[in-house]
């Protein structure tokens, strides 16, 4: 006869560790959601070939886009 308290703890653990993935799918597929909003944010804001250093939360970031629309924003040492 098989024992049943294994049964149960491999029923716990896989319920738990399906709970965790569809928590991290939902946090995900929200920072995506966000993370697509942002890029057409900046991708409307920016225009096309420019070049320009900002200041975020204290660092500095190289910011480039070119005539079709895509950017680029790559973090720098300093100025």
């Amino acid at each position: 006869m098989p024992d049943i308290s294994l049964d149960i703890e491999r029923r716990v653990a896989l319920s738990l560790a399906v709970g965790r993935y569809l928590r991290s799918a939902d946090r995900f597929n929200e920072a995506s959601r966000e993370f697509t909003g942002a890029c057409k944010s900046l991708r409307k804001r920016l225009g096309s070939q420019q070049r320009f250093v900002v200041q975020v939360d204290w660092k500095h970031y190289l910011v480039t886009s070119d005539r079709d629309g895509n950017f680029d924003v790559e973090p720098i040492a300093s100025l």
